[in-house]
């Protein structure tokens, strides 16, 4: 068999030096697997977090790259190269699930899936192992006398006994299978690109892009191999536009990663500005070291220790303020015991849910990580329901617990708020919290709440809406929802957008926004911040996040959410 990759004896000096590149770079691969296998379990034995391990997480980026390039090839272990794609296809699926999972789960004290890190550690041992086979064996083409068969000759054999109709039932549909992939990975580059809406979609899709981009990649690479063998123009040109459509997909889903950097520096220029202090020289124990880690992206952040008590009641309705059959309830995150050496010290971190004001609740539902974090630095943690409308809801499917919806108002809902300060004011000791040093933050509609509780106490008409024990010491909205609850059939009342009750002594804000946001658009925040500016107060930092959508800080460890928590924690050991 003639082949031009110079394996055979008659093969030119070109060939030979290609064959010695292709050679030297599977030894290199070979080398990156073990090395990204070896640093992998200390990453999730050793807990020393630092700037330094982003290169560790190119590196596992680089290989998992590097082994779909070499497994699609045709090599001659075909059995362990197919496995090695259905379990990149089928990890790369399941680790973002996995990791979301833990992250959200309120009693899940470390937050990093231990199933997600086996999947990751077993892409980079079977990546090695398929490399050292195909350094001793090659290609199907090199056919040197060891009694190894490639695919050319498998396929010969079938092509003369007639084949399997199953096979081939089989192969079709793994065919339809792989480019109904690839035609959602060019839908889901669309969207990044602002070219198409995408509805829901788009609160799940850009801090899991990198993720999407992989598994889309691996689709490619399976159809690539499944028609490695066979010869002819069309052949060719349909694997040349796998790969294309392929490496496509995963450069634009890699945009939001590669957004990183300038995500970092513009959050802290508009953090110096505001604040007047560079975030990135506050260093210290128990602040994140670095604004955002890689590896953290793929095997999930580390918590650290936290205590957590869940369903405390804290109001029950009454006939006479029209709250009747109203029940709500917070779950407190608390500092481990003796925890006086941490930043937080006893401050107050009150979450507020967000969902159109019609659905949503605490715990896994309003990103329970946020909580388990800022626990384990020394805050004390309040994630606390409060009433919701009875019109018609946000996502109509949604499942709400039925003692917290009513016919509630925004108005209604600060005022729930303001009977949890109540609440926390008398129990305060109970939790170790500290009532004169607290923080409101949340998102959407929680995040509207959250900064309309918050500015409240300032107001003259409002200064009685928290408990008069109770500090605001900073407001942190995500993506608030200003102003827009009478879109959805919502009494607005006179609280509805927070943005009227700024003025000279309104607490500082640090405000979440996606450039993309479809749901909430970025000009409410905006207007937000250029409220406080108009008031003649300059402490209000707008961090806007580049193909950021609604939602996109749902994933703790992603590249949206990471560099605002490390501002964040700094925002409220600054004011605390």
């Amino acid at each position: 068999m003639g082949y031009t990759g110079g394996y055979g004896s008659s093969a030119s000096s070109h060939g030979r030096g290609s064959s010695r590149i292709r050679t030297f770079g599977t030894l290199a691969l070979l080398i990156g697997n073990l090395v990204a296998l070896a640093l992998g379990i200390a990453y999730l034995l050793v807990d020393a977090a630092g700037g330094w391990w982003n290169l560790y997480g190119l590196l596992l980026l680089l290989t998992l790259l590097g082994n779909l390039h070499l497994t699609m090839g045709r090599g001659v272990h075909k059995a362990w190269e197919y496995g090695y794609l259905a379990l990149h296809a089928l990890g790369l699926t399941a680790v973002p699930v996995l990791n979301t999972l833990s992250s959200t789960a309120v009693r899940d004290y470390d937050s990093r899936s231990v199933a997600s890190a086996v999947i990751l550690l077993a892409l980079f041992a079977l990546g090695a192992w398929v490399s050292l086979l195909r350094l001793q064996d090659g290609t199907e083409e090199r056919e040197d006398g060891r009694n190894v068969r490639g695919y050319s000759a498998y396929s010969s054999q079938r092509k003369r006994s007639g084949g399997s109709r199953l096979g081939k039932v089989v192969k079709v549909l793994l065919t339809l299978w792989f480019l109904f992939n690839l035609a959602l990975g060019l839908y889901f580059s669309a969207i990044l690109l602002g070219g198409t809406d995408a509805g829901l979609m788009e609160t799940v899709l850009p801090e899991y892009a990198l993720f999407f981009g992989l598994m889309f990649l691996g689709a490619a690479a399976l159809l690539v191999k499944m028609y490695g063998h066979k010869r002819g123009f069309f052949v060719s040109l349909f694997r040349g536009v796998a790969r294309v459509c392929g490496l496509l997909i995963l450069v634009i889903c890699a945009l939001p990663l590669a957004s990183a950097p300038k995500i970092v520096n513009e959050a802290q220029e508009a953090y110096r500005q505001a604040f007047g202090q560079d975030p990135m020289n506050v260093q210290g124990y128990g602040l994140m070291s670095t604004a955002f880690s890689l590896p953290d992206y793929f095997y999930g952040a580390r918590t650290g220790d936290y205590r957590v008590e869940t369903d405390i009641v804290y109001y029950e309705g009454q006939e006479s303020t029209g709250d009747a059959g109203l029940k709500l309830a917070f779950d407190a995150y608390m500092p481990p015991e003796n925890s006086t050496d941490l930043p937080g010290k006893g401050s107050v971190l009150i979450r507020i849910h967000g969902g159109g004001w019609t659905i949503g609740d605490k715990g896994a539902q309003n990103y329970a990580q946020m909580n388990k974090y800022f626990a384990s630095r020394g805050y004390v943690v309040f994630d606390v329901q409060y009433g919701l409308s009875n019109t018609k809801k946000f996502v109509e499917s949604a499942v709400v617990p039925p003692e917290v919806v009513g016919s509630y108002g925004i108005d209604d809902m600060v005022r729930h708020i303001g009977l949890f300060t109540v609440y926390l004011e008398q129990h305060a000791a109970e939790y170790g919290a500290n009532p004169a040093s607290v923080f409101i933050s949340g998102g959407s509609a929680g995040g509207q709440l959250a900064a309309s509780a918050g500015l409240a106490p300032t107001n003259a008409d409002y200064a009685n809406m928290l408990a008069p024990g109770v500090t605001v010491k900073g407001i942190i909205p995500y993506y608030p929802a200003n102003g827009l609850a009478g879109e959805v059939g919502i009494d607005g009342g006179a609280l509805g957008d927070p943005a009227v009750l700024v003025n000279a002594d309104s607490p500082p804000a640090l405000i979440y926004q996606g450039e993309q946001d479809s749901i909430v658009g970025v000009e409410t925040a905006q207007a937000f911040a250029r409220a406080y500016a108009d008031a003649g107060n300059a402490k209000a930092a707008l961090i806007q996040m580049p193909f950021g959508t609604h939602g996109s800080d749902m994933y703790f460890a992603s590249y949206y959410n990471e560099p605002f928590t490390y501002m964040m924690e700094r925002f409220m050991k600054q004011y605390q």
